[in-house]
């Protein structure tokens, strides 16, 4: 009997561009979510390590010294940032799993203008463990004769990640570039998809309200969604074991939760299984402006859609993956380090 599991999550295609409208987002975690949130067998255990990589094209310090002169501040620019993630999903009954995210911050050459002197201000990098966050997937369809299935999550982002980071002068940086938010924030959102034959298709979405954060801050609300088409280009079963999987790719994007996982146990295999997956999605994340002791930061929030080609190997209980997220329109507030090019890959690995 043939088993797939619909990833509630905006997939890679919109988790892998919701890095890229804010710094915020990727930075405290809430570009992933909380681990693949896949509907898993019941006993089943899923372990992702996962590194995203978003290279920024940054703003020169020329236009960021007539900005400080016309006494402009709170523009920033930005050339990388690294998270590297651990994820653990565990199913709890035949439709609901729980699942549980927490990222690691690691960015690079952040400037910004300094109206004081009328130049730059290069404040170097930030490091440290982001938020936590916790989602419950719930699957309320399951048709297994059309194959169609839709879910619904929540869950919380926590406020675990660290929120004292200092520059290389000792002046503490800003909410948006710390590890950490200082804010509860709520998640919720839901996923629909089939499986043809060789081919997947999926939807979904992922709202974030944000809460007040430390510094008086609060990072503004986030819309992931996507839709994605994953076909099996190649497979090698042991029996009728076969590992098969449903979701929008990864994102969000986001190479999304199917490029992660090795899919799901069937009762009784016989043999390894081992397949190669291609996929295609088209995702966005829209970000609202934070605001700073109740006034808005005109240089934050956006919204970005982007494609997002990936690959996924199988082989019986791991899985590898790799995609990258290539923004192909967006419309940023104000002044920002435009984003290039997200990579996203990482192993699973299912117990």
């Amino acid at each position: 009997m043939r088993h797939v599991s619909v990833r509630l999550r905006a997939g890679a295609c919109a988790l892998l561009c919701s890095a890229a409208t804010t710094s915020a987002a990727m930075a405290h975690g809430d570009h992933g979510g909380a681990g693949d949130a896949a509907v898993l067998p019941p006993g089943v255990t899923l372990v992702t390590l996962q590194y995203d990589y978003v290279s920024y094209r940054p703003i020169d310090d020329q236009r960021l010294s007539a900005l400080a002169t016309n006494g402009v501040e709170g523009v920033h620019s930005l050339r990388t940032i690294a998270v590297p993630s651990l994820s653990i999903s565990r199913g709890l009954t035949t439709d609901f799993t729980v699942s549980a995210r927490l990222p690691y911050l690691a960015n690079s050459e952040i400037r910004e203008t300094d109206i004081d002197s009328g130049g730059v201000a290069a404040r170097g990098g930030v490091y440290g463990f982001g938020d936590l966050s916790v989602l419950g997937t719930y699957r309320f369809v399951n048709d297994r004769a059309s194959g169609l299935e839709a879910t619904v999550t929540f869950g919380v982002k926590a406020p675990t990640g660290r929120t004292n980071a200092v520059d290389r002068t000792g002046v503490l940086f800003e909410t948006d570039h710390q590890p950490g938010s200082g804010s509860w924030d709520g998640l919720v959102g839901g996923g629909i998809g089939t499986r043809t034959g060789l081919w997947t298709f999926a939807a979904n979405a992922l709202f974030t309200r944000a809460g007040q954060g430390s510094q008086d801050t609060r990072l503004g609300d986030r819309l992931a969604y996507g839709v994605s088409a994953e076909y099996r280009i190649w497979t090698q079963s042991g029996a009728d074991h076969h590992a098969m999987h449903l979701g929008a790719m990864r994102s969000d994007a986001k190479l999304d939760g199917m490029m992660r996982h090795g899919g799901v146990d069937h009762p009784s295999p016989i043999g390894p299984s081992a397949a190669i997956d291609v996929s295609l999605g088209l995702g966005g994340q829209w970000t609202q402006s934070q605001t700073i002791a109740g006034e808005r930061d005109g240089n934050t929030g956006g919204h970005i859609v982007s494609l997002t080609p990936g690959v996924r190997v199988t082989v019986d209980k791991w899985s590898g993956f790799v995609g990258v997220g290539v923004p192909i329109a967006r419309q940023l507030n104000g002044i920002q380090s435009d984003p290039r090019l997200q990579v996203t890959t990482g192993v699973s690995v299912k117990f």
